[in-house]
């Protein structure tokens, strides 16, 4: 196999944020994912906390906190944008590509993300629940 094809195979592979994780890991999705709300999610959170799933606070945040200016800013970690790039589509499973190709919009120098440098960190991941799709 070429050095071509296994990048291309590599680019292929999909991830999304398993939700499952967070049960299975002891850890709180909501916790996690607070953070990242506007204000007005958050205060609605405060004021409704049984009705905000996992699912709706993904989709609070891909309908309403991702169209914040500044949702993903340059400053934030890698891995921070790349959670919240999953949350802006909703956690709709992404390949390496499709979110390198996002990420080069948030990213100084987007040219040092390879799909095995971005491989190598969702599978590494312990806080944000990134699983690789089968």
């Amino acid at each position: 196999m070429s050095e071509t094809d296994r990048i291309s195979e590599l680019e292929g592979l999909s991830y999304f944020i398993d939700l499952d994780w967070f049960q299975e890991s002891g850890r709180s999705f909501t916790v996690v994912v607070e953070h990242c709300l506007c204000l007005a999610c958050k205060e609605r959170l405060a004021s409704e906390p049984e009705a905000m799933t996992s699912t709706s606070l993904i989709m609070n945040i891909r309908d309403c906190c991702s169209k914040a200016s500044g949702f993903i800013s340059p400053e934030l970690p890698l891995l921070e944008k790349i959670f919240r790039l999953f949350l802006s589509n909703g956690d709709r499973s992404l390949s390496l590509a499709e979110l390198i190709a996002q990420l080069s919009l948030y990213l100084d120098s987007p040219t040092s993300l390879s799909p095995q440098t971005i491989r190598r960190l969702l599978d590494n991941d312990q806080c944000y629940g990134f699983c690789r799709k089968p």
